[in-house]
């Protein structure tokens, strides 16, 4: 289990990131995904020559890359599940509810970069394998689609991903999810989330300022 959903890690930057010029509205989903894939594998092969002695360089091409196609925000309040419902804001007292949009925006950063380290590192695993990308079944006219993908390797049969895309305010399409061989990346981290709050006995203020990723296993915790 531990070591598919780090693969995932490795996938999701693989076969998802690219630069912003990629991320027009006109383009389908599935040209999205293939065409970036070239991208961003000529960013590793770059990479290679300097990350022993830069890898910070790296993290923010890496961020550069991601920024403009996945969806952190409303990726991170996907995570915090009901703890980013508008019934939770309601039930705060006034002080905590004056509090509340800064502590959502500094989960949204500590996990987007959690993300970009830990997936930074898992790009160095990718080792040239054959992917396949199918169209979204029913096409791609409604505002979220499903992008499937089968990885190639050394195993006799591929790896699944399933790439959940919406469209943003300007028509673009953003990442929003992803589910490898079944295991599905939000959800995993939002029952993460949700066992930290109750660890630390519903005080999100501890719950965030504990949260990392890490890059060993790409599972989400809070530090005890």
């Amino acid at each position: 289990m531990k070591v598919l959903i780090h693969r995932l890690t490795t996938w999701l930057v693989v076969l998802v990131g690219c630069h912003a010029v990629a991320a027009q509205a006109a383009q389908v989903p599935e040209q999205l995904v293939e065409e970036t894939t070239a991208q961003i594998l000529e960013l590793i092969t770059e990479a290679r020559g300097y990350y022993a002695e830069d890898p910070e360089r790296f993290h923010r091409e890496v961020d550069a890359v991601l920024s403009p196609v996945i969806d952190f925000d409303a990726f991170a309040r996907g995570v915090m599940g009901r703890y980013a419902s508008k019934q939770y804001y309601d039930s705060l007292p006034p002080a905590q509810k004056q509090a509340y949009p800064e502590l959502v925006k500094r989960f949204r950063d500590n996990f987007k970069q959690g993300l970009i380290q830990t997936y930074a590192k898992g790009l160095f695993e990718f080792s040239g394998e054959r992917i396949e990308t199918l169209a979204p079944r029913g096409g791609d006219s409604g505002p979220q689609v499903t992008v499937m993908q089968n990885i190639y390797g050394r195993a006799d049969k591929p790896y699944v991903v399933q790439y959940t895309l919406r469209r943003d305010r300007e028509g673009s399409w953003k990442v929003r999810n992803v589910i490898v061989e079944g295991i599905n990346l939000g959800q995993t981290y939002r029952n993460q989330f949700a066992s930290a709050m109750e660890r630390h006995r519903n005080d999100l203020e501890a719950v965030i300022a504990n949260w990392e990723v890490r890059a060993e296993t790409g599972s989400g915790s809070s530090a005890e």
